[in-house]
């Protein structure tokens, strides 16, 4: 009587295949899930562009009624204090730098990066995204490039005395590393609470 043994290969090939399946499966649902985030942020960043078009727009028709304003003191012969005139002045030379900064921005952004957030408070620009991690990469490289195409691009450099990263914190999501950040840009101008204080020492 001769013993046979069977060997079934087939079940090793299946459970391979299903891992492997399930591998692919996680790795195009990581894809997925940065692509959306990518997707989410163009969307919020194009919505915040139009918001500021809307405030740039806001901001010239004002300098239209002030300079509607001016001309009509002038012609009743009344003088204009120095600190009115370059304040109006100081908001006709910036009424466009929002629109030109942000049309920079997203010039610069690599592909793999999207911006969740963007606040300005005093002189403060805040940019708050978020950016895939390669195996080979880390995170402090990829801001330090990202401040770096900042600084060196004119168009969004100008005006800004400052450029640097406030925050950032490393996360896993479905197997894939991300980097969550905030850079922040000092805006060119006096800082506001030192021009408060000075108004109170005038009065």
């Amino acid at each position: 009587m001769i013993n046979v043994i069977k060997i079934n290969l087939n079940q090793a090939s299946s459970k391979a295949a299903r891992l492997e399946k399930r591998r692919e499966t996680t790795r195009w649902g990581a894809f997925g899930f940065v692509v959306l985030i990518l997707i989410a942020g163009f969307a919020y960043l194009v919505g915040e562009n139009s918001q500021y078009a809307q405030i740039i727009e806001e901001k010239e028709s004002q300098i239209a009624t002030i300079q509607a304003q001016i001309d009509t003191l002038k012609q009743e012969g009344r003088n204009l204090a120095k600190d009115d005139i370059l304040a109006m002045s100081e908001l006709s030379d910036r009424r466009t730098i929002w629109a030109e900064k942000l049309n920079a921005l997203g010039r610069l952004m690599p592909h793999d990066m999207a911006i969740t957030h963007l606040t300005f408070k005093d002189r403060y620009l805040t940019i708050a995204g978020v950016s895939r991690i390669y195996p080979d990469e880390r995170e402090f490289d990829i801001l330090e490039e990202f401040i770096a195409r900042l600084e060196n691009d004119i168009i969004f450099s100008e005006d800004f005395t400052d450029i640097k990263f406030a925050s950032y914190s490393r996360m896993t999501i479905l197997n894939q590393d991300v980097v969550n950040f905030e850079v922040r840009a000092t805006l060119d101008i006096p800082d506001p609470k030192d021009r408060k204080k000075d108004m109170g020492r005038r009065s």
